[in-house]
């Protein structure tokens, strides 16, 4: 009897036999599919089995009449109208060969093509990829109730955006997109696969119907984003070792399930000995922040024409997990005490808890780069605030770790301080189970780039979302979706007691939330200790600090910091091409890093000529950086206040959702259902706002405080 590989390498045989085709749905030979092995998962009680095949679906749409633009100036907006399916592609590929790509016209003929592909091959559930399927599904949503019926699974990660859908025939939808992190047409670029994208060929502004005739370079435009995309997905299943049924949903599916695999049985018994409780966990929440971002209030909107440098670290978050300590026990109560106690034990013991201070001020008004941040502060009473962070209060309260009180006591003076609900736990390195893929994630991604493609990529994907595996809320809110009005909304009956207790009897469940909150913590930390190493600091984005006047000496011992912390784990450099690379010390580049102009309006608003090339390169949170910057016109002084990024110009797009109550075919014989409309976006560029010390009215308030407050 033959087995299973033995009929898969035949299957496969046959397959690769058949010459690839372009073909109208109608005219393709179905019989083929049944050439297609199906695979039953090892291991599992379940005999359900899984259609060995790669499907890569796309829809291109089309408005009904060109963008109709209302008003001027400030006060434009667009007029918002249904959309319409006017092409649907299907690419199949198998045993590395590319069998078919359909196509069709109607989305209801898109789902019973699916469908009776589904039924020629022998498997119990076939799964379908789309490339940012939160679009195409909002097409064919209506239509897939009305052949398959409502699903019978379905996960999503936030309102409008599902990860997967799962239909009672066995049909499975998928998202790309969320694993690949990346614009199909970048990903296809990255993989080096045979088919890329063929941008250009498809006008967007163009209206057609559904009986509209498409061109030859309109067809191989569709037909080239689902080849691209079961290539790439084909390319990426190869990589990982996947198969169909086994791929991870996300990108940091991919790490998570190494991470949990190294860790073995003991791991989720670690986690246990220092998990948090649901009271804990919540206080945890309110602990964590993300990255500082933020620029020097006194240079706000100023043209700074002198010579501006860039540093930034290498994997900073990779490297705080080598290099540091975390909270490796369960935290314990203690008494109320001053700031100096938790700060004279910082390097052995990790500290969470509730700072209340009154009068608290800058040391000094130079102060480029405030650390207290108000959206924190459980209370905050006549707060000053600079772009989110506080210059003074009469009164805060937020919650800290010992490595963000070490930033803010030294900037801060203050009348009386408290810290009350304190909670410690002994500090150690993390599980070296934990580190070592952590490090060879790191030397992966340093000794492939310029390598092998799809192992760079894979490598690069990875040691991004370490950090992101820490920090994932424990209790994620179910979104469901009501397939009547096509709203989301968190599921009413979620009780968090339940859905925490299931979190932690998971055996999956190995990184406790704590590690990613201090991360971040450290993080912050390391940030401002970068800018001290500047004497005009401007801006700071997270892991990178620009501004003039850098004492290379302080970033030099900064960075020797970063080796013998690195040393002390015992991880060290990476060699690569006659060169060392030290995880988490601060690097500039001299044509990268190096601006003659430089120019910024808050958090995520700054803009540069990079001396290198002369060119403007801008940062501006939803603006698409190579477009915006055309925008300013090689000017960096329209990079002001009120100026407009054209949503024309840099094709930046609003998602607006049309739910409609039935199928309809409207005038032009088009059948529609929900659709969604892009409509051009622009940005107006506003300025942080700085409220003058001088000119604030204080009222005033009468402070209650704890009679166990120390100076």
């Amino acid at each position: 009897m033959r087995n299973g590989d033995q009929i898969r390498a035949e299957c496969a045989r046959k397959i690769n036999a058949i010459p690839y085709q372009f073909v109208h749905y109608k005219k393709f030979d179905y019989n083929i599919l049944k050439l297609i092995w199906a695979y039953r998962r090892p291991g599992k009680a379940s005999k359900e089995t899984f259609n060995d095949v790669i499907i890569m679906a796309d829809t291109e749409t089309s408005k009904k009449q060109p963008d109709e633009c209302i008003g001027a100036g400030d006060k434009k907006s667009w007029k918002v109208q249904d959309n319409h399916v006017v092409i649907w592609t299907l690419s199949i590929r198998a045993y590395g060969h590319n069998i078919v790509t359909l196509w069709g016209r109607k989305p209801s003929a898109f789902c019973k093509t699916l469908l009776k592909i589904h039924s020629f091959m022998p498997g119990d559930k076939t799964f379908c990829y789309f490339h940012n399927f939160s679009y195409d599904y909002w097409f064919l949503r209506k239509f897939m109730f009305d052949l398959y019926g409502l699903p019978v699974k379905q996960l999503n990660v936030k309102p409008l955006y599902p990860i997967y859908i799962e239909f009672e025939e066995g049909i499975v939808f998928r998202d790309s997109l969320i694993l690949s992190q990346r614009k199909l047409e970048k990903w296809a670029v990255d993989l080096q696969v045979d088919h890329l994208k063929e941008t250009g060929k498809w006008d967007y502004d163009k209206i057609r119907n559904q009986n509209t005739p498409l061109t030859d370079d309109e067809l191989s435009y569709a037909e080239h984003d689902t080849l691209a995309g079961v290539e790439c997905l084909d390319k990426t299943f190869e990589t990982l070792g996947k198969k169909v049924y086994t791929a991870p949903f996300t990108a940091t599916g991919i790490p998570r399930e190494q991470t949990v695999k190294r860790g073995g049985s003991k791991a989720h018994k670690e986690f246990l000995s220092m998990a948090l409780t649901l009271i804990q966990y919540e206080k945890m929440t309110k602990l964590y922040h993300g990255g500082f971002v933020h620029g020097d209030r006194h240079f706000l909107d100023w043209l700074i024409d002198l010579l501006v440098r860039c540093y930034d670290f290498m994997s900073s978050y990779p490297y705080i997990m080598l290099a540091f300590k975390f909270p490796m026990e369960k935290f314990m109560p203690m008494d109320n005490c001053s700031k100096d106690e938790i700060l004279e034990d910082m390097e052995n013991t990790a500290y969470m808890f509730k700072f209340i201070a009154t009068g608290i001020r800058l040391k000094s008004d130079e102060q480029p780069m405030p650390a207290l941040q108000y959206s924190k502060c459980e209370l905050a009473i006549n707060a000053i605030q600079d772009n989110g962070r506080i210059l003074c209060a009469d009164y805060v309260e937020i919650y800290l770790s010992e490595y963000d009180l070490a930033v803010i006591n030294e900037q801060y003076d203050m009348d009386r301080h408290i810290c009350c609900e304190v909670e410690y736990a002994a500090k150690d390195y993390l599980p070296r189970w934990f580190t070592d893929y952590v490090w060879e994630c790191f030397v992966a991604k340093t000794k492939l780039k310029g390598g092998d493609p799809v192992e760079y990529s894979i490598a690069k994907s990875k040691v991004n979302c370490l950090y992101g595996m820490c920090c994932q809320h424990s209790i994620q809110p179910e979104i469901l979706e009501d397939y009547i009005t096509g709203e989301f909304k968190p599921d009413p009956n979620a009780k968090p007691e339940e859905m925490y207790q299931k979190y932690l009897d998971r055996r999956s469940t190995v990184l406790p939330y704590q590690w990613g909150v201090w991360v971040t913590s450290i993080a912050f930390y390391n940030i401002h200790q970068l800018i001290k190493c500047c004497n005009d600091p401007f801006y700071s984005d997270t892991d990178s600090c620009y501004g003039s006047n850098w004492d290379e000496a302080k970033v030099a011992a900064y960075n020797e910091g970063c080796k013998q912390r690195i040393l002390a784990n015992g991880y060290g450099p990476v060699e690569h091409n006659g060169r060392e690379y030290w995880i988490g010390t601060a690097e500039s580049d001299d044509v990268d890093d190096v601006y003659t102009e430089f120019k910024y309006m808050g958090a995520k608003r700054y803009c540069g000529r990079r001396k290198a090339d002369n060119k403007l390169k801008i940062t501006v949170a939803g603006v698409p950086k190579k477009a915006g910057a055309k925008c300013l016109n090689d000017d960096i002084g329209n990079f002001k206040p009120g100026f407009i990024f054209d949503g024309l110009i840099t094709n930046k797009k609003t998602h607006m959702y049309n739910n409609v109550d039935a199928i309809f075919t409207d005038e032009n014989g088009n059948e529609c259902g929900d659709s969604v409309d892009l409509i051009p976006c622009d940005y107006k560029l506003s300025k942080a706002g700085v409220e003058d010390w001088e000119s604030v009215f204080f009222e005033e308030v009468n402070i209650q405080v704890y009679e166990e407050e120390q100076s």
